[in-house]
């Protein structure tokens, strides 16, 4: 094992035996948690400064719940990372730290917290409330914890959230000795505003959700500052401008099918008015050929109506991927896809599988693989960033 290796094999054992021990001091924490190694391999020479071509990290994670009384519930889920290259990867977050205290038709929660929303497989444009933590990934889990005050009514017909956001969390980039990343990386240490407050801005949201037979609805709006920054040229500064955002989105299950459609409008001074739209359907081959084995056959369209001057490699693309599910003892399953550009300006693959190793290990396996994209100027720039990445995680 190599120096760094050892340090971060100690400082791993350092925090994972911190976290055991604080649960194990107090009976009535309810406790679960992983700790993940992960290795990546880098096909090509990067076109710009990162000269790695492998990158070995440690993450881990945990979650402790304890109830509070009746109807009170605390929340605490920290998280690390330890990267071999890039300072921006290497942090730590407390991705919950919330209290929720509950009624007959209420749900009252107050902290640190995360929220999802969404159903496309692709891109998740509706979900809106957090802040992504894109050193870790395209995955949605990744979130870093939005201060909020979450009011939630429970109705006959469904649930109504509302949302006071009283602080901002900037987006996590990869630093300049990270890979993937594009040619230039971005200058997150001093970003822009265009609200005078800043990162105390408040920002407010409220989503209504239900249900009609087959179909799950639900519809929001949000007002306050936009979590994907616009990166204003030629030093890269992120600017996070002021917007109202008013989406919807549906999901129906019809026997194999599973229909699905993701719409936002966004509004504001410094950005075009415009439309997102994601929009397919996944339909389910069960026991095919008399096997366990089920097979999705996922396809999906992603619209933005600001054409070539969208700041998304998202704007006319079409998913197909296919989901395979073993459902074996040991809970195998894989994703394959690609994105094409209708407009002709490349594509990208993507593969993940995963499988349990007994009751407590898991192996994943991603690929990421851009292609033809010497006509996107955003695309193109990751022409050799084409790598495969390994992960075992111990769950406890």
């Amino acid at each position: 094992m190599n120096q760094f290796g050892m340090n971060l094999f100690i400082k791993s054992i350092i925090v994972t035996s911190s976290v055991l021990a604080a649960s194990a001091a107090n009976a009535e924490w309810a406790k679960r948690g992983d700790i993940k190694f992960q290795q990546q391999f880098f096909t090509d020479n990067a076109l710009h400064t990162a000269t790695q071509s492998a990158n070995s990290s440690i993450a881990g994670n945990a979650e402790f719940n304890k109830a509070i009384g009746e109807n009170g519930n605390f929340t605490i889920s920290p998280f690390f990372r330890l990267d071999q290259h890039d300072d921006e990867r290497t942090h730590v977050d407390l991705r919950e730290f919330i209290y929720r205290h509950s009624g007959d038709t209420w749900e009252v929660s107050a902290g640190l917290g995360k929220v999802f929303w969404g159903v496309a497989e692709s891109n998740n444009i509706v979900d809106i409330i957090n802040q992504k933590d894109a050193v870790e990934g395209i995955n949605p889990e990744h979130k870093l914890g939005q201060p909020m005050i979450n009011l939630l009514l429970l109705r006959d017909w469904g649930e109504v959230s509302l949302f006071v956001l009283p602080g901002f969390r900037e987006r996590t980039f990869v630093g300049k000795d990270g890979r993937p990343r594009a040619l230039l990386p971005v200058q997150s240490d001093d970003p822009l505003y265009e609200s005078g407050n800043k990162q105390s801005h408040v920002d407010l949201a409220a989503r209504v959700s239900g249900a009609i037979d087959e179909w799950d609805l639900g519809a929001h709006i949000f007002h306050g500052t936009a979590r994907e920054p616009q990166l204003l040229f030629p030093s890269l500064t992120p600017f996070y401008y002021q917007m109202t955002q008013v989406g919807f989105d549906v999901q129906g299950t019809l026997e194999s099918w599973l229909i699905k459609t993701e719409s936002v409008f966004k509004t504001g001074e410094n950005i075009k008015d415009h439309i997102q739209l994601v929009t397919g359907f996944e339909y389910s081959f069960y026991s095919v050929a008399d096997s366990s084995v089920d097979i999705g056959v996922v396809a999906e369209y992603l619209h933005d109506s600001r054409g070539k001057q969208a700041d998304t490699v998202f704007q006319n693309d079409i998913l197909f991927g296919l989901r395979f599910a073993l459902n074996d003892e040991q809970s195998t399953d894989a994703l394959i896809g690609v994105i094409t550009d209708a407009d002709g300006g490349g594509h990208v693959f993507s593969a993940e599988a995963s499988r349990r190793i007994g009751d407590k290990f898991k192996f994943t396996l991603e690929a990421l693989v851009w292609s033809n994209g010497e006509k996107d100027p955003l695309l193109s720039q990751f022409q050799q960033e084409d790598y495969v990445q390994f992960e075992l995680g111990y769950f406890f």
